[in-house]
């Protein structure tokens, strides 16, 4: 990884430390995922002040050693053992919920273990029935279900971000690929997203997963979502970082032009971006030339595409250009999927000869990109 690479990175990572900071997050594991192998998770999500409480099941009765050993290396767990697990409209009825506040807010993380199955727990993990209802009780930002089972949905399902009301079709699509024993965790993740959980994210019990999917861009599972806040805008100098970031993939893949954040800045008011409850997804600029203006940098993150953002992006730039009197709207790209893009956007092929001289004099025309181009007027 080059430093350029491994300081966005760190950038990416200093965003979520300080978005997701004194949120509550649920952390759900199954029995063949082992604590220890989240240990390291654990204590960055901690050491970068979120609140973190952990439901486990403990058939054997390991995890008290297990916890005792790593809070003597700083981890801070506060352990507490349930000998009990019931699933009722109030709630597991043996829980404090002011004391696991208190340990929350004071930065210890609640471990609450329990040894005996559930009466019943609906054909759902007992740990994930139960962190739902604390997740509920807390208030919690997110809640993670930790299992192996997420592997193969990453294969077969065609988005990593799913809104409650497609929940329908990621079912068909997990069944169509041949795969099982979905529908009951569906079901449960769709009601729980109704209970007023606004996120809830299936992820891999691998070490360093959690982190990724709460630290970068990428993520590591499938995120279950309420339909959030959203606008498009146009950007300020405050977004610069964070469109830098969501260009420095495609820039490195080579399919758009390098920009730094200098370079940005100074065309701030040129970019608009694609804002969902605070955080940008996508982005794209328009460069005027005359009366002619180039749409370009277009960026989404990768688990927020496939909903139309980028065309909803298109549209809202060639609004403004209409305003601005431009009488021809062109765009580049020397990825094929872009070409379809702006096709379906009424753009059609054109020579780049034919391009404004403005930006002729600019540009490589060793690039082997394709133009395409659109009246306004």
């Amino acid at each position: 990884m080059t430093a350029i690479k491994e300081l966005a990175r760190a950038l990416e990572f200093v965003h979520y430390a300080e978005r997701f900071r004194e949120k509550i997050f649920l952390v759900a594991l199954t029995q063949e995922t082992p604590i220890h192998d989240l240990l390291h998770d654990l204590r960055v999500l901690a050491g970068y002040h979120i609140q973190v409480a952990i439901v486990a099941p403990d058939p054997r009765l390991e995890l008290e050693r297990a916890v005792g050993l790593a809070n003597k290396r700083g981890t801070r767990f506060q352990l507490s053992l349930l000998t009990e697990v019931t699933f009722q409209d109030e709630g597991p009825p043996d829980i404090d919920y002011a004391g696991l506040r208190a340990d929350l807010a004071q930065g210890r993380m609640p471990l609450i273990v329990y040894h005996l199955e559930p009466a019943s727990s609906g054909g759902v993990e007992p740990s994930f029935r139960l962190a739902g209802e604390l997740a509920v009780k807390l208030g919690a930002d997110k809640l993670y279900l930790v299992t192996p089972r997420v592997g193969p949905w990453l294969g077969a399902a065609s988005r990593t971000q799913v809104l409650r009301e497609e929940i329908s079709r990621l079912d068909a699509e997990l069944t169509n690929a041949g795969l099982a024993g979905h529908e009951s965790l569906l079901g449960f993740i769709g009601d729980c997203l109704g209970r007023g959980i606004p996120d809830i994210v299936v992820v891999e019990g691998r070490p360093s997963y959690l982190f990724r999917e709460v630290f970068t861009h990428d993520g590591a599972g499938v995120l279950f979502t309420k339909v959030k806040p959203a606008q498009i805008r146009r950007a300020t100098v405050r977004d610069v970082t964070d469109i830098a970031l969501l260009l420095l993939p495609e820039q490195e893949s080579g399919r758009i032009l390098r920009a730094d954040e200098n370079e940005i800045e100074a065309n701030i008011g040129a970019y608009w971006v694609y804002d969902i409850d605070g955080l940008l997804v996508g982005a794209a600029r328009l460069k005027r030339f005359g009366d002619w203006a180039e749409l370009a940098h277009f960026a989404t993150l990768p688990r927020y595409r496939g909903k139309g953002r980028a065309r909803e992006l298109a549209q809202r730039l060639m609004q403004e250009a209409r305003s601005q009197d431009i009488q021809v709207v062109f765009a580049l790209s020397i990825d094929a999927r872009m070409w379809e893009f702006f096709k379906e956007l009424g753009f059609h092929d054109i020579e780049r000869e034919r391009l404004p001289e403005a930006w002729k004099a600019k540009y490589d025309m060793t690039r082997p990109s394709k133009a395409l181009a659109r009246n306004l007027m």
